[in-house]
């Protein structure tokens, strides 16, 4: 069961998710994102990413661990108009 990481600001982020399918980019939806630790079987906690989708608030458009390897960006700036 994910437990919310203490001392987190409450405030969830809006963000938009998007899948990576055979080189094309898809659009998984806008939704909001908070940081958990999840309890193992064998009682470890592992660090989670979670984003719940904004218009059904039930529906998860991601969970995944977090881990050192792993690669997150965030988006610089707007794109320019073309």
């Amino acid at each position: 069961m994910a437990q919310p990481v203490p001392h987190q600001a409450t405030d969830k982020k809006r963000v938009k998710v998007y899948e990576l399918r055979d080189n094309d980019w898809f659009d998984r939806g806008t939704g909001f994102c908070t940081a958990t630790f999840a309890t193992t079987e064998d009682g470890r906690k592992d660090p989670r990413v979670i984003v719940e989708s904004e218009d059904q608030p039930e529906r998860l458009l991601l969970e995944t661990k977090i881990q050192k390897e792993d690669g997150f960006q965030k988006q610089q700036g707007k794109p320019s108009p073309s």
